[in-house]
Protein backbone atom coordinates (compact mmCIF):
# COMPACT_ATOMS: atom_id res chain seq x y z
CA UNK A 1 0.00 0.00 0.00
CA UNK A 2 0.95 3.34 -0.74
CA UNK A 3 0.35 6.64 1.43
CA UNK A 4 0.95 10.47 1.09
CA UNK A 5 1.96 12.16 3.95
CA UNK A 6 1.48 15.69 3.42
CA UNK A 7 3.12 16.53 6.90
CA UNK A 8 6.59 15.98 5.34
CA UNK A 9 5.81 17.60 1.88
CA UNK A 10 4.18 20.68 4.09
CA UNK A 11 7.19 20.70 6.83
CA UNK A 12 10.61 18.54 4.65
CA UNK A 13 13.16 21.00 5.77
CA UNK A 14 12.15 20.68 9.64
CA UNK A 15 12.04 16.60 8.84
CA UNK A 16 15.56 17.56 7.16
CA UNK A 17 17.23 19.30 9.95
CA UNK A 18 15.77 17.00 12.52
CA UNK A 19 17.32 14.14 10.73
CA UNK A 20 20.77 15.48 10.13
CA UNK A 21 20.49 16.83 13.84
CA UNK A 22 19.84 12.37 15.01
CA UNK A 23 22.60 11.61 12.28
CA UNK A 24 24.84 13.75 13.99
CA UNK A 25 24.39 12.90 17.48
CA UNK A 26 24.20 8.83 16.25
CA UNK A 27 27.87 9.17 15.14
CA UNK A 28 28.91 10.79 18.11
CA UNK A 29 27.21 8.18 20.24
CA UNK A 30 27.98 5.11 17.68
CA UNK A 31 31.67 6.50 15.84
CA UNK A 32 32.02 3.36 13.96
CA UNK A 33 27.92 2.36 13.50
CA UNK A 34 25.99 2.79 10.76
CA UNK A 35 22.29 4.18 11.46
CA UNK A 36 20.57 1.78 8.75
CA UNK A 37 22.51 -1.25 10.30
CA UNK A 38 22.23 -0.43 13.52
CA UNK A 39 18.35 -0.44 13.39
CA UNK A 40 18.33 -2.56 16.27
CA UNK A 41 20.57 -0.46 18.23
CA UNK A 42 17.37 2.87 18.26
CA UNK A 43 14.37 4.16 16.82
CA UNK A 44 14.32 6.53 14.76
CA UNK A 45 10.71 8.18 16.50
CA UNK A 46 12.64 7.95 20.09
CA UNK A 47 15.52 9.84 18.77
CA UNK A 48 13.47 12.33 17.52
CA UNK A 49 11.47 12.85 20.27
CA UNK A 50 9.76 15.78 20.93
CA UNK A 51 9.38 17.19 17.75
CA UNK A 52 6.19 17.83 16.59
CA UNK A 53 6.73 17.22 13.35
CA UNK A 54 8.12 13.69 14.18
CA UNK A 55 4.98 13.17 16.63
CA UNK A 56 2.52 14.18 13.79
CA UNK A 57 4.51 11.91 11.50
CA UNK A 58 4.14 8.90 14.07
CA UNK A 59 0.30 9.55 14.76
CA UNK A 60 0.00 9.30 10.93
CA UNK A 61 2.19 6.47 10.60
CA UNK A 62 0.19 4.40 13.45
CA UNK A 63 -3.26 4.78 11.25
CA UNK A 64 -1.54 3.43 8.09
CA UNK A 65 -0.06 0.52 9.84
CA UNK A 66 -3.98 0.07 11.05
CA UNK A 67 -5.25 0.09 7.97
CA UNK A 68 -2.69 -1.81 6.42
CA UNK A 69 -2.58 -4.67 8.40
CA UNK A 70 -6.52 -4.85 8.99
CA UNK A 71 -6.63 -5.36 12.24
CA UNK A 72 -6.17 -3.84 15.89
CA UNK A 73 -3.99 -6.35 17.61
CA UNK A 74 -1.18 -5.97 19.22
CA UNK A 75 1.83 -4.48 17.14
CA UNK A 76 5.33 -3.30 17.62
CA UNK A 77 7.21 -1.45 15.49
CA UNK A 78 11.42 -0.56 14.42
CA UNK A 79 12.11 2.36 12.56
CA UNK A 80 15.48 3.61 11.85
CA UNK A 81 16.94 6.33 9.42
CA UNK A 82 18.50 6.07 6.42
CA UNK A 83 20.89 8.46 5.60
CA UNK A 84 23.17 7.67 2.32
CA UNK A 85 25.25 9.15 -0.86
CA UNK A 86 24.60 7.72 -4.12
CA UNK A 87 27.88 5.41 -2.97
CA UNK A 88 26.21 4.33 -0.16
CA UNK A 89 22.25 3.28 -1.33
CA UNK A 90 20.93 -0.16 -0.31
CA UNK A 91 21.10 -3.49 -2.70
CA UNK A 92 19.41 -6.14 -2.84
CA UNK A 93 17.95 -7.17 0.72
CA UNK A 94 14.64 -7.99 2.47
CA UNK A 95 13.43 -8.09 6.18
CA UNK A 96 12.41 -10.72 8.11
CA UNK A 97 9.48 -9.37 9.70
CA UNK A 98 5.81 -9.98 8.43
CA UNK A 99 5.70 -6.30 7.21
CA UNK A 100 8.16 -3.55 6.26
CA UNK A 101 8.01 0.08 5.19
CA UNK A 102 9.46 3.44 4.08
CA UNK A 103 8.91 6.75 4.41
CA UNK A 104 10.34 9.79 1.79
CA UNK A 105 11.88 12.61 3.49
CA UNK A 106 14.52 13.72 0.84
CA UNK A 107 14.68 10.69 -1.34
CA UNK A 108 16.08 12.57 -4.09
CA UNK A 109 15.48 11.13 -7.85
CA UNK A 110 15.78 7.05 -7.33
CA UNK A 111 13.34 4.69 -6.97
CA UNK A 112 13.33 1.08 -5.11
CA UNK A 113 13.22 -1.92 -7.08
CA UNK A 114 11.31 -5.11 -5.93
CA UNK A 115 11.48 -7.98 -7.38
CA UNK A 116 8.20 -7.65 -9.33
CA UNK A 117 7.56 -4.01 -9.39
CA UNK A 118 9.55 -0.54 -9.11
CA UNK A 119 8.67 2.84 -6.97
CA UNK A 120 9.14 6.23 -7.95
CA UNK A 121 10.20 7.89 -4.50
CA UNK A 122 8.70 11.14 -3.84
CA UNK A 123 8.80 13.61 -0.90
CA UNK A 124 5.91 12.07 1.62
CA UNK A 125 5.59 8.75 -0.09
CA UNK A 126 4.67 5.81 2.52
CA UNK A 127 5.17 2.70 1.34
CA UNK A 128 3.82 -0.66 3.51
CA UNK A 129 4.40 -4.16 2.73
CA UNK A 130 5.52 -7.87 3.08
CA UNK A 131 8.68 -7.52 4.95
CA UNK A 132 10.11 -10.70 2.89
CA UNK A 133 9.97 -8.92 -0.54
CA UNK A 134 13.69 -8.36 -1.89
CA UNK A 135 14.50 -4.62 -2.61
CA UNK A 136 16.76 -2.27 -3.37
CA UNK A 137 17.55 1.71 -4.00
CA UNK A 138 18.56 2.31 -7.53
CA UNK A 139 19.92 6.28 -8.39
CA UNK A 140 18.63 7.85 -11.08
CA UNK A 141 20.38 10.82 -11.09
CA UNK A 142 23.64 11.88 -8.52
CA UNK A 143 23.33 14.19 -5.79
CA UNK A 144 25.67 15.23 -3.48
CA UNK A 145 23.36 16.38 -0.18
CA UNK A 146 22.46 12.45 2.03
CA UNK A 147 19.21 10.95 0.55
CA UNK A 148 17.15 10.68 3.46
CA UNK A 149 14.59 7.70 3.90
CA UNK A 150 12.77 6.33 7.59
CA UNK A 151 12.39 2.34 7.24
CA UNK A 152 10.17 0.81 9.22
CA UNK A 153 9.36 -2.77 10.21
CA UNK A 154 6.44 -4.52 11.89
CA UNK A 155 6.46 -6.91 14.97
CA UNK A 156 3.41 -8.99 15.23
CA UNK A 157 3.95 -12.00 17.95
CA UNK A 158 4.12 -11.19 21.46
CA UNK A 159 7.78 -12.07 22.94
CA UNK A 160 9.62 -11.46 25.53
CA UNK A 161 12.26 -8.51 25.98
CA UNK A 162 15.58 -9.49 24.23
CA UNK A 163 18.51 -7.53 22.67
CA UNK A 164 16.22 -5.60 20.98
CA UNK A 165 16.26 -1.40 22.19
CA UNK A 166 14.21 -0.47 18.96
CA UNK A 167 10.76 -2.16 19.68
CA UNK A 168 8.15 -0.16 20.27
CA UNK A 169 4.21 -0.22 20.16
CA UNK A 170 1.92 0.76 17.49
CA UNK A 171 -1.26 2.23 19.23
Amino acid sequence: MFFKSQNIIDNQEYFIEDCNRVFDYFKSVFPNGDSTWSYSMYNIFCATSPSPIFYNLFKELNGYIREYVGHDDPLWMQAWLNYHMPDQVLDWHGHDWPHHGYICIDPKDTKTVFEDFEVENEIGLIYIGPGYKEHKVEVIKSYDTPRITLGFDIHTEETLPYEQFSLMPIL
